[in-house]
């Protein structure tokens, strides 16, 4: 089951802490957990791990458009990208701490960015709507530019996963544009005024966000060939829009293994819908999560994991792979569910349902493409739903045995 090893919740914000499900909020270092929180909307946080029940708040960073990614470098100091468009890079030294830090601006992405770092200390921010935007930064040398460069898009796209195997980068993402006419709803949106602090509500203009497709996108040398990127369509329900109603598609998480196969985690829902995100005008029994396995570049093999919206994939340091899967709407999640996998991708154990606290928003675990360390174990990181009291953040810690 899911323990609450780390003991207690974090409160704070007014309920946007955990946004950017493609982003790394928690990471291991050895014996050190570090997680991250966008606690006030306004500023990050980093909270150590000091013990049950005991957690270190560092000081915040400068104000923020967005939440970051938290990574860890060989030395085992930790790094914090975040700022508009993954402009600063944070760096706190010596290792085991959150109180010292230094900040650096060596470098801009953009937008919806995520990062990751290889084990040679080369630390990658992209991100990007009308075009995919990186850096290619030295983290061992105070962050020290060695490449930037674009590759466009057709349309706008965002929320880079991002996997750095060596200088082979790979990053998965989807549909991110808005679609305006007067023939579409529109929404109410509650958000805290940067320049004020204060909460307003605004209505959005009439339209709706089609994500129709997800995409990878995949560079073999980063460091030699940057220009050199390739790109294929991963899902695809752009056949269900019609009449102002469509289906839906969203990556959900990306992993390269110890074998260097990369592994992608995406979810459908072909019913057509007329709301401004899709999501939550679905019935959401018709959702469904898939795996695709393959070779760096493709093809890709493509396995149903069943009814579930999103997935987390965790590969132990015996080989095995572990299936975190979540029911229910992005945002308002139902229930998560742990299956272990095997060779035969087309078959994992029968889901057991995890116990947690309520319902959630977004679910992160400790990753080995931001520098986390391999574990026996899986590190997790979840906040209550949205705008309910998604300023709540747990802490807890599966053990597959």
């Amino acid at each position: 089951m899911i323990t609450d090893t780390a003991g207690s919740k974090q409160t704070g914000g007014s309920g946007a802490s955990c946004w950017g499900f493609n982003q790394s909020n928690i990471v291991r270092c050895g014996e050190e957990v570090y997680a991250l929180s966008w606690r006030d909307d306004l500023s990050l946080v980093v909270f150590r791990r000091a013990g049950p029940d005991r957690w270190e708040p560092s000081p915040p960073t400068p104000p923020v458009p967005q939440n970051g990614n938290l990574l860890v470098d060989s030395r085992a100091r930790l790094h914090l990208i975040g700022g508009a468009n993954a402009s600063f890079q944070v760096v706190f030294d010596p290792p085991g701490q959150v109180q010292h830090f230094v900040l650096h601006e060596q470098a801009t992405a953009d937008s919806r960015f995520g990062a990751a770092i290889n084990a040679n200390d080369q630390l990658i921010a992209a991100g990007g709507l009308e075009r995919l935007g990186w850096y290619l930064l030295d983290a061992g040398q105070d962050c020290q530019p060695i490449a930037a460069g674009e590759v466009a898009h057709e349309a706008a796209r965002g929320y880079h996963f991002i996997a750095l195997a060596g200088s082979a980068t790979h990053t998965f993402c989807s549909d991110d544009y808005f679609l305006a006419g007067d023939q579409y709803p529109n929404q109410t949106v509650t958000y805290r005024d940067a320049a004020t602090g204060e909460m307003k509500t605004v209505e959005t203009p009439h339209g709706i966000y089609p994500v129709l497709k997800s995409y990878y996108y995949y560079c073999p040398d980063l460091s030699h060939t940057p220009q050199d990127w390739h790109m294929q369509v991963v899902s695809d329900v752009s056949d269900t829009f019609a009449e102002g109603k469509r289906g839906t598609t969203e990556q959900q998480d990306l992993l390269v293994d110890m074998q260097g196969r990369v592994h992608l985690i995406y979810f459908e829902n072909r019913q057509p819908s007329s709301t401004v995100w899709a999501a939550t005008g679905q019935d959401q029994s018709a959702s469904r999560l898939y795996h695709a396995v393959g070779e760096p570049g493709g093809p890709f093999a493509h396995f149903c994991l069943g009814n579930y919206n999103s997935g987390r994939l965790y590969q132990t340091p015996d080989g095995r792979m572990h299936y975190l899967l979540t029911r229910g709407r992005r945002g308002d999640a139902e229930s998560l569910w742990y299956a272990a996998g095997s060779e035969d991708w087309s078959r994992i154990s029968e889901p057991v349902q995890l116990e947690l606290p309520s319902r959630f928003w977004h679910f992160f675990i400790n990753t080995t493409r931001a520098g986390g360390t391999r574990a026996p174990f899986i590190d997790c990181y979840w906040t209550g739903p949205y705008q309910q009291y998604s300023n709540q953040v747990w802490y807890g810690r599966l053990d597959p045995e």
